[in-house]
């Protein structure tokens, strides 16, 4: 059974090419930072983005180890995309990851919130390219997770049909607790 980090790393590395930018919104413990530095390649350019300096500092350490330095770590809260990562960048985007919940090893109490993702999605669509994709991964089953998951479909249901294409990929799980990823593609004009 393929787990769903793994598949939305199939499906970003369907699209995501050499020499672009890409955005990790949660950059957690670093491995989409990895996976996406070495989809773009060394001429690539990397946003990682996580409110946890402890995130930021194991994503580097995992960095490092691959061999990875196109990567710029950024600590705030990823509902602040529109400061922090480049105008150039907008509609120009290759790729971009949510791995929202909490920080695994870490405090559960810090979570990913409803309210600052759904500002982090609506900005982030902004900056895709068309033909770029956006993963969100959800977790339900964690307090606040159930409502943040909800609000995440509820976004993907109100996106224009003629300039988007989405899809929800549930785990193999009958569990309504059961992460689910969200996939969402910007069509070409």
């Amino acid at each position: 059974m393929t787990r769903l980090t793994d598949q939305a790393h199939e499906l970003i590395s369907t699209v995501l090419r050499p020499g672009e930018t890409a955005i990790d919104a949660t950059a957690g413990n670093g491995h989409d930072s990895c996976f996406l530095c070495q989809t773009v390649g060394p001429t690539g350019r990397v946003y990682a983005i996580d409110i946890q300096e402890t995130a930021l500092k194991q994503t580097a350490d995992l960095l490092a180890e691959a061999n990875c330095f196109q990567c710029e770590l950024i600590c705030c809260d990823h509902s602040q995309l529109h400061e922090i990562i480049p105008s150039e960048c907008l509609n120009a985007t290759g790729a971009i990851m949510f791995n929202l919940g909490y920080l695994p090893g870490g405090d559960h109490n810090l979570i990913t919130q409803r309210t600052s993702t759904l500002t982090a999605l609506e900005t982030a669509k902004d900056f895709l390219r068309p033909g770029g994709m956006m993963t969100i991964l959800a977790y339900p089953g964690h307090p606040g997770g159930d409502e943040e998951a909800v609000a995440i479909d509820q976004w993907l249901n109100q996106l224009s049909a003629s300039a988007y294409q989405t899809e929800t990929i549930l785990a193999r799980s009958n569990s309504a607790t059961a992460p689910c990823l969200f996939v969402v593609r910007k069509l070409e004009p």
